[in-house]
């Protein structure tokens, strides 16, 4: 869950540096997608990050549990022709209802036209890319994406909570969209 928010925060903060700073208030509305069988933590962040539930789109799947990309695309369109900013779309790896894997070079080909942040929420089944099979199986294009996170505590089987949250960008990122404060410790 905090992975999650986490991870929905950096894109917030990436997307407009002033929302670090000033808050949502008399910015541009930001939305954000999701699997409509996405985890309840995407409903949590978005609730405590002063999004609003009602500004996470929660895009149906297919027979197997996976992201319409059809329907995405249609709400990504929908909401810039709007004056909203997509900002950011989490890929599901191992949805906990059906186990599904949303696809992810398509998702990565609308980042690239929508300019919004693919974070992958791989808590359940992001165990995966330690088998170089089973990774370019069911996350090709894995490497591309802007964030990524695993639950060591689920599919792993480790006894203790225990999670990653990984970032796939150079430099002063971490200082510059999540930190606070003065950044002394």
């Amino acid at each position: 869950s905090n992975a999650n928010m986490i991870a929905m925060m950096a894109a917030r903060n990436a997307i407009n540096a002033q929302i670090k700073t000033k808050g949502l208030f008399q910015q541009r509305e930001i939305y954000g997608f999701v699997n409509a069988d996405a985890h309840y933590s995407m409903d949590r962040a978005a609730n405590i990050l002063g999004l609003g539930v009602d500004h996470l789109i929660k895009i149906p799947v297919d027979e197997h549990g996976r992201m319409s990309l059809a329907a995405l695309e249609q709400q990504l369109d929908k909401i810039t022709a709007g004056g909203g900013l997509p900002f950011f779309v989490a890929a599901t790896a191992g949805t906990t209802v059906r186990g599904a894997y949303d696809p992810l070079p398509p998702l990565l080909a609308l980042r690239d036209r929508y300019k919004f942040w693919l974070h992958v929420d791989g808590a359940w089944g992001g165990a995966v890319v330690f088998d170089q099979n089973l990774r370019q199986h069911f996350l090709p294009g894995l490497d591309r994406t802007d964030s990524f996170t695993l639950d060591f505590h689920k599919m792993l089987g480790a006894t203790l909570m225990c999670n990653v949250l990984l970032f796939n960008k150079p430099g002063v990122f971490l200082k510059e969209v999540c930190s606070a404060g003065d950044e002394s410790y």
